[in-house]
């Protein structure tokens, strides 16, 4: 495996003389001056990330002489860094979702992160175009997922090319369940995307160049309102329940109550650790519809507009992040594709799980990263177990979720 050799004397060098020169007086000679350094570099990432970038970074201290130190945050790793930012204090560098960039971007605590034509040309076109916002480039990714069916091969052979397909094989197999996939009493929007895309329904309108506008909600749009008939109909026929949460749908699969189930790489853990059979291919459209388009989820490296040490902090993301090495570390961590296409290549290559959520995504797209998006959820999810639950008709449920969304987004 190959490693790209850094640049950061030449590269931090010339950045460090850049910001004395302009932090100078007229009359003083800007190169003699350096700025104050500290010599450290602090991240924060996840319980998945921490441990790996713990033992990875111990190169980047010895390369560059600079202490990296990184720090674990459970569960409410978003919420502190925003607060930590704002305050002028918190990490250089955050890892994190990409949906998070809009958000992340609206409150100034993050600052734009500039790669080479080369640099972006070796990653997921998607992915880059995940973290940006208003034109600039806000994260570096590394790693992208996205839903994919997962089935078991003794209860079901066939991989099925349509969702009524599926329904069918589903029904034949003769367990409790025809699928699993999440929805609960609250509904489930990331979930139920896919069946809401293939019946032509969208979020919010894309101009076509990545740009997402706010204003156009899609949710009661002609295809909004089929998706939610649709749901409607699945309810009625006891495809999809709003039984089916978190704590079953992975559980009730392993358990054979179902041969079908829509999830993510997350769930393989226990899908191997049973034993089963199984094998990973798309989600199928609806009969005449377009495909199932789950979202894409994409992880990178955010640069905080607090950080102490800037320089490094862009040094780091822009040319460590990219190596090899590490995104393959990341992915065999947490089960996902890495971003850089070299990486992608190597760890899918004999590898049919990978393989198979990578399929399952050649029609996925990027989650919304515009802060309008936190409007979506709520009541999204609550007309779709509306519309399963029989509590009110598809129609209505969007209709009455569209409004909600346009309210909050006004508001």
């Amino acid at each position: 495996m190959r490693r790209r050799t850094l640049g950061i004397t030449a590269v931090s060098a010339a950045a460090l003389g850049a910001a004395a020169a302009c932090g100078s007086d007229d009359g003083d000679n800007g190169a003699e001056e350096t700025p104050e350094f500290s010599g450290e570099l602090v991240i924060w990432a996840d319980e998945t990330r921490t441990p790996v970038l713990k033992e990875f970074v111990k190169d980047f201290e010895s390369t560059v002489g600079v202490k990296v130190t990184v720090e674990e945050h459970v569960e409410t790793l978003r919420e502190d860094f925003v607060t930590a930012a704002q305050q002028g204090q918190g990490p250089d560098i955050v890892v994190g979702a990409h949906d998070w960039s809009g958000q992340f971007a609206a409150d100034g605590v993050i600052t734009p992160i500039a790669l080479s034509a080369d640099q972006s040309g070796a990653l997921n076109e998607t992915a880059v175009k995940a973290f940006t916002v208003d034109g600039n480039l806000y994260g570096v990714p590394y790693a992208v997922e996205n839903l994919g069916l997962i089935r078991n091969t003794d209860l079901a052979p066939d991989a099925p090319a349509t969702f009524e397909e599926l329904v069918t094989a589903g029904q034949a197999a003769g367990t409790d369940e025809v699928l699993t996939m999440e929805v609960g009493v609250d509904g489930n929007a990331y979930s139920a995307y896919p069946l809401f895309a293939s019946m032509g329904g969208y979020l919010f309108k894309d101009d076509g160049a990545g740009n997402l506008d706010p204003n156009d909600v899609g949710v009661d749009s002609p295809g909004g309102i089929a998706a939610f008939e649709k749901f409607a109909e699945l309810g009625a026929a006891g495809v999809l329940k709003t039984t089916i949460d978190a704590t079953n749908t992975i559980p009730f699969f392993v358990d054979g109550k179902t041969a079908f189930m829509i999830s993510g790489p997350w769930a393989l853990t226990d899908v191997q650790g049973a034993g089963l059979n199984y094998e990973v291919t798309a989600i199928p459209g609806f009969e005449g519809q377009g495909p199932a388009s789950p979202f894409l989820g994409v992880q990178g490296f955010y640069i905080s507009s607090a950080a102490q040490n800037a320089v490094f902090a862009q040094e780091f993301v822009t040319n460590y992040v990219l190596t090899e090495d590490l995104q393959l570390k990341l992915a065999e961590a947490g089960g996902r594709l890495p971003a850089l296409t070299a990486a992608a290549e190597a760890f899918s290559a004999d590898n049919a799980d990978v393989q198979g959520f990578a399929a399952a995504g050649e029609n996925a797209v990027p989650m919304p990263n515009i802060p309008a998006m936190n409007a979506v959820w709520e009541p999204f999810g609550r007309a779709e177990a509306d519309a399963i639950d029989g509590v009110s008709t598809g129609e209505a449920a969007a209709t009455t979720a569209a409004q909600s969304i346009r309210d909050a987004v006004a508001g």
